[in-house]
């Protein structure tokens, strides 16, 4: 497998967080993804504590379409830039790191009252 993507995001505090992600190969075309799992995590930049799991929905498996969330509740916790990552398990049990990035964060003023 090659080295995962590099994507970087911005997260606001106290609104919700959505990534709409869509695996293509090379060629663009959709991966059919049915049978695998993903997940994404959120960790503070050194690596040492995590931050946040990030919710994971699939859209269209067969064409490797799928969302990753934070609810507004759990995105008031975070107050730091940190690094996140996007984990496949494929059917086989066979596991590859399909996106990574730098999580930043605008801290907002409306959500806070």
């Amino acid at each position: 497998m090659a080295d995962p993507g590099r994507y970087d995001i911005t997260i606001h505090q106290g609104a919700t967080f959505v990534l709409p992600v869509q695996y293509k190969d090379s060629t663009g075309t959709p991966v059919n993804m049915s049978g695998h799992t993903v997940s994404g995590t959120l960790w503070n930049n050194n690596g040492t504590s995590k931050l946040a799991n990030f919710t994971t929905e699939w859209l269209a498996q067969a064409s490797g379409y799928f969302e990753l969330s934070l609810a507004a509740s759990g995105t008031s916790l975070v107050t730091n830039q940190g690094q996140y990552d996007v984990l496949v398990v494929e059917p086989s049990g066979e596991k590859y790191y399909l996106l990574e990035g730098t999580a930043f964060f605008n801290p907002g003023f409306t959500w806070r009252g």
